[in-house]
């Protein structure tokens, strides 16, 4: 999933893009720096997270007047940020190619600056999974570790791990391609919210494909553990992000961290706030779980 430019032994400097969900000390903590992705409304346009918050989109939202739209950095973009980091390593590490050509725009970036060290990673995945990813890279950074070093170890969270998430309404994931209508309005139709994934693995890699569904948004927090018990194990060590919108999510979130620490021994459990560049196709009535089984790699 990863490609570079050139072979380094020091450590490199995180970038990742604003799909990428974190503990919101977590940026600072590690100097992760981002390459926004743009939230349009119409011909207004805005950085996600730098200048648009969830709560802010909401209210944006609640005007009813434009559906809002996304749009991913350009090679500009990466180029710009790349420069401005010249002299060190540099890891990026992005959402799946499968949901956003923003993974394809670093790497052109990077092959267009040839004499700066850049790996450019597929994380395979999004928002709370690629969070675990780039916090593991983050963390493995600071320890001393090499981009070398480093890749294997996302790549080992990634197969080690996964994504959950559910969301209230179906219609923005319609809007944007992302489900067909068929599997819409039967969902629809029988008062189904299907749990949603990133596939791993064969011709949907890199794509959302559904893990199952509750007939509640709340039933989702007995069905997230239940998943996870079934692929990791009762009892055993995990890393654990959740991510969660606006209300009821916040509540939902809570109960399910309890949840998790009654099943596993969690070695990392944190919450956040979601952001807004995700609820364009999901909504903000939506809440995911990233998580990882083991203990940290360092």
């Amino acid at each position: 999933m990863a490609e570079g430019s050139l072979a380094g032994s020091r450590s490199p400097i995180i970038v990742t893009d604003s799909t990428c969900d974190l503990p919101a000390d977590a940026w600072e903590r590690y100097n992760i720096r981002r390459a926004p992705l743009k939230i349009l409304f119409g011909e207004e346009s805005y950085r996600s997270d730098l200048d648009m918050d969830l709560y802010q989109f909401a209210e944006r939202m609640a005007r009813g007047d434009v559906h809002p739209t996304s749009s991913q950095p350009t090679v500009p973009d990466f180029k710009a940020l790349y420069e401005s980091l010249a002299g060190a390593p540099i890891l990026s590490i992005h959402l799946s190619a499968g949901l956003s050509g923003t993974v394809n725009a670093a790497r052109q970036a990077a092959q267009a600056l040839p004499d700066q060290d850049i790996t450019v990673h597929d994380s395979g995945t999004i928002s709370a999974a690629l969070g675990l990813q780039v916090l593991t890279a983050a963390r493995a950074a600071a320890a001393g570790y090499s981009t070398a070093q480093i890749v294997p170890l996302l790549e080992q969270t990634h197969t080690a791990g996964g994504l959950l998430f559910i969301l209230d309404d179906l219609t923005p994931l319609v809007r944007g391609g992302r489900i067909g209508t068929v599997q819409y309005h039967v969902a629809q139709a029988l008062h189904i919210k299907p749990l949603i994934t990133v596939s791993k693995s064969g011709e949907t890699a890199g794509t959302y494909v559904p893990a199952g569904r509750v007939r509640r948004l709340d039933k989702a927090v007995d069905a997230f553990v239940e998943q996870i018990v079934k692929e990791v194990g009762e009892g055993q060590k995990l890393r654990v992000h959740i991510v969660y919108g606006t209300d009821p999510t916040p509540t939902l979130a809570d109960r399910l961290s309890e949840k998790l620490r009654q099943h596993f021994d969690c070695v990392h459990l944190e919450r956040s706030l979601a952001g807004p560049i995700l609820a364009v196709h999901t909504g903000t009535v939506a809440f995911d779980i990233g998580y990882a089984a083991g203990d940290w790699p360092v």
